[in-house]
């Protein structure tokens, strides 16, 4: 035990850096986990996997210049010191080696605007019938500055036509923090009759 190097392979989950509310991180582009390998002698290594349980690695990011060209790629090395634990961390592993060895996140200012809904049919409608926002024709969102500034609108899950309850949720895009409301009501619309019989 004592002579003879001890090497554990540990997948974690990886979880995105904390920022302020004025800041939101894009996905990584390594994905959502890292293989961790240990290695240690001694009966150290027992006891470490006995009582002591590494849950996730956690990254931090420190945005010491907020004056930056939004968005920003951020590249981080992983080191132990970026690896929670449940409790005390390993006093006879150490992190060795990390699959990926280093992640690359992408971090945006948070932007709100308002924008219009437009209402998805979950089947065909009659021609020239169309839907109508009866609540809140406009919603406010907030996300990444990089994806809000190019969005001209929003749109709902579709609705099915022949149900009387025409409530329905609004689709978050990617990079959204939130929308308010998150759902619209609307109502199908007959056409407006653009040919009238002549009146003697």
């Amino acid at each position: 035990m004592e002579d003879n190097l001890f090497e554990i392979k540990d997948t974690l989950p990886l979880e995105p850096p904390s920022v302020s509310s004025d800041f939101i991180v894009l996905c990584s582009l390594n994905g959502d986990s890292v293989q961790i390998t240990f290695t240690g002698k001694g009966y150290g290594v027992l006891r470490d996997q006995i009582l002591r349980i590494p849950e996730s690695v956690q990254l931090s990011v420190a945005l010491s210049d907020q004056n930056l060209d939004f968005p920003v790629s951020i590249i981080t090395e992983l080191s132990g010191s970026d690896i929670v634990f449940n409790g005390d961390r390993y006093s006879s592993l150490s992190a060795t080696a990390f699959q990926p060895g280093s992640v690359e996140y992408t971090i945006d200012r948070n932007i709100v605007r308002h924008l219009p809904v437009s209402v998805i049919s979950s089947s065909d409608i009659p021609e020239r019938y169309y839907w109508s926002v009866t609540s809140n024709p406009t919603v406010e969102l907030k996300g990444a500055e990089s994806i809000v500034s190019h969005l001209d609108s929003c749109y709902t899950v579709p609705i099915d036509p022949g149900l009387d309850d025409h409530r329905t949720g609004i689709v978050k895009p990617e990079g959204v923090v939130y929308i308010s409301p998150s759902y619209v009501s609307a109502e199908l619309v007959p056409p407006v009759e653009v040919i009238k019989p002549l009146e003697h």
